[in-house]
C-alpha cells in the first residue's frame, strides 16, 4: 500500500461520482458538504484501521471545549497512516475535489497544521466551532476539511458523529462516522460545526483529517480569526457567556497579533 496506489483509488472514485457529489454540494445546508461511502475497497480500508496507534500515545486535548485524541507523528506510526494521511494531498485529489466543489487553487497541508489522526473515546466531545481561518503561517485560507471515518462497524448511536449547524445555533443536521466514509466540508465565516458526544463504552471512533487551503476565502470574505468555541444550545448561561467572551478576545488579538500557528504541538 503506497501513497500513490490509495491516492488514484481516491480520485477515481471521486470522479466516478463527480456529478452526483456536485450535484448534492451545490444543494447541501446549512454548511455545505458532500460524503462518499465506500471510498476505498474495504480490505483496505480495514488494514488502515488496524495500523491505527494506540489511542493511549497520542497527544490529548481535554478541556471544556473538547476532548479527543490526536496524532501527527507519522515517524512513530506504522506506514499506512503516512500513505493515507499523504494520499489526500496528492495533486489528482485535489483537482477533483475542485471540480466538485468549484474552489480552485487548492493547496495541501504537509505539515498536518490541525489535522493528522483524531481517535475519540467515551465521553470525548468537540463543542460547536469554527475552524482557525488561516494556515499555520497565517498566509493561506482554510476552506475545505476532508474527513475519513475508518472504524468499522460504528454504530450511527453512538455518538462521536459530525454535527453541522445554522447561523442560529438551533438547529443542526448530523452526519454518520460511517466506515470508509469520506466526508468534504466547507470552512468559512459561519460554518459552525462539532462532533456529539461519544457514547460507546467501548471502541474508538477514528478518523483521518487533512485540510485544503486556498488565497481566496471560501465564501469570498475577507476574515481572519482563531478558532472559535461556542456552547451548545442546552448549554447554560455561564458557559455560553464565557465562551463568546473568550472567543471574541482572541479574534480581537488576532487582528493585532496576526493569525501565525508556529508553536502549536499540532504541527509538524
Amino acid at each position: 500500500m503506497t501513497r500513490q496506489v490509495l491516492a488514484d483509488m481516491i480520485a477515481r472514485h471521486l470522479t466516478e461520482q463527480q456529478d452526483s457529489l456536485r450535484q448534492y454540494w451545490l444543494q447541501s445546508t446549512p454548511v455545505r458538504h458532500f460524503y462518499l461511502d465506500d471510498l476505498l475497497p474495504q480490505e483496505l480500508a480495514t488494514r488502515i484501521f488496524t495500523s491505527l496507534p494506540d489511542p493511549q500515545t497520542l497527544m490529548l486535548r481535554d478541556n471544556v471545549k473538547e476532548r479527543k485524541r490526536v496524532g501527527i507523528q507519522l515517524e512513530d506510526y506504522a506506514p499506512e497512516m503516512d500513505a493515507i494521511l499523504f494520499a489526500f494531498q496528492d495533486d489528482a485529489v485535489l483537482n477533483i475535489v475542485a471540480s466538485i466543489t468549484g474552489h480552485t487553487g487548492l493547496h495541501a497541508d504537509a505539515s498536518l497544521y490541525g489535522s493528522g489522526i483524531s481517535q475519540m473515546m467515551e465521553g470525548d466531545f468537540l463543542l460547536p466551532h469554527l475552524d482557525n481561518s488561516h494556515d499555520g503561517d497565517g498566509k493561506l485560507y482554510r476552506i475545505l476539511n476532508a474527513l475519513y471515518y475508518i472504524t468499522p462497524d460504528w454504530p450511527e448511536h453512538a455518538g462521536g458523529n459530525l454535527e453541522l449547524w445554522d447561523k442560529t445555533m438551533k438547529q443542526h443536521i448530523e452526519i454518520h462516522a460511517r466506515f470508509n466514509r469520506l466526508v468534504m466540508m466547507e470552512t468559512h465565516t459561519e460554518s459552525v460545526h462539532s462532533v456529539n458526544k461519544v457514547t460507546r463504552p467501548s471502541g474508538v471512533r477514528s478518523c483521518i483529517s487533512n485540510y485544503y487551503f486556498s488565497e481566496e476565502p471560501a465564501n469570498h470574505k475577507a476574515h481572519v480569526h482563531k478558532t472559535t468555541f461556542f456552547a451548545r444550545p442546552e448549554d447554560g448561561l455561564m458557559k455560553k457567556i464565557k465562551l463568546d467572551m473568550e472567543g471574541k478576545a482572541k479574534n480581537f488579538l488576532s487582528r493585532f497579533l496576526g493569525n501565525s500557528s508556529s508553536r502549536t504541538r499540532h504541527r509538524r
